[in-house]
C-alpha cells in the first residue's frame, strides 16, 4: 500500500512540475509578445512623407525616439508624436505632428558640448542638442511635463 502511495505522489509530482513548466513557458510567450507590441506602441511611426502640408525651411530634423508623460504621481512612457524642425539660420524652431507646425523664434545658448534653445516668448518648452546630433524636449503642459528623446538629422 505504501509503494501505491508513494507511487501516485511522484506521478502527481511530475504532473504538476510537468504542469508548471508549461504555464510557466506560456507566459514568458506572452510576456514576450506582449512587451514586442508594447514597444511598437511605442514608437514615433509618423510617415513624414505623407504629410498633407509642406514642411517650413529647416536645417536639422530631429525625430522622437521615446516620449514620457510626467506629473506629480510619476512618469508614463507615451507614442510621440511630434517631431521638431531648427533652421540654425533664422534662429527658429517649428513643432511638427500630423497637423502644420507651429514655430517660434529661439535664443540659443552654447554650453559646453551642449546647445539649448528657448523660447523668446515663454511657452513651456525647451530643447537641448547635444554634439551627436541627440536631442531632448521637455514641454510643460500646466505642472506637468512631456520629455521627448530622439536623434537629429541635418538637412541634406
Amino acid at each position: 500500500m505504501k509503494k501505491l502511495y508513494f507511487g501516485l505522489l511522484i506521478a502527481i509530482i511530475i504532473l504538476l512540475s510537468g504542469y508548471i513548466a508549461f504555464t510557466w513557458n506560456s507566459n514568458q510567450t506572452n510576456t514576450t509578445a506582449t512587451k514586442e507590441n508594447n514597444a511598437q506602441d511605442f514608437q514615433f511611426d509618423l510617415n513624414l512623407n505623407s504629410l498633407t502640408y509642406q514642411l517650413p525651411t529647416y536645417t536639422k530634423i530631429c525625430t522622437p525616439e521615446s516620449r514620457y508623460d510626467c506629473s506629480v504621481d510619476g512618469c508614463q512612457k507615451s507614442k510621440p508624436v511630434v517631431f521638431v524642425l531648427y533652421d540654425e539660420n533664422t534662429d527658429k524652431v517649428y513643432r511638427c505632428d500630423k497637423q502644420p507646425c507651429d514655430g517660434f523664434n529661439i535664443s540659443k545658448e552654447d554650453s559646453g558640448v551642449y546647445t539649448n534653445l528657448a523660447p523668446i516668448t515663454p511657452n513651456g518648452s525647451l530643447i537641448k542638442l547635444s554634439g551627436d546630433n541627440e536631442y531632448v524636449e521637455t514641454v510643460s503642459m500646466g505642472l506637468d511635463f512631456i520629455i521627448y528623446r530622439g536623434k537629429c538629422v541635418d538637412k541634406k
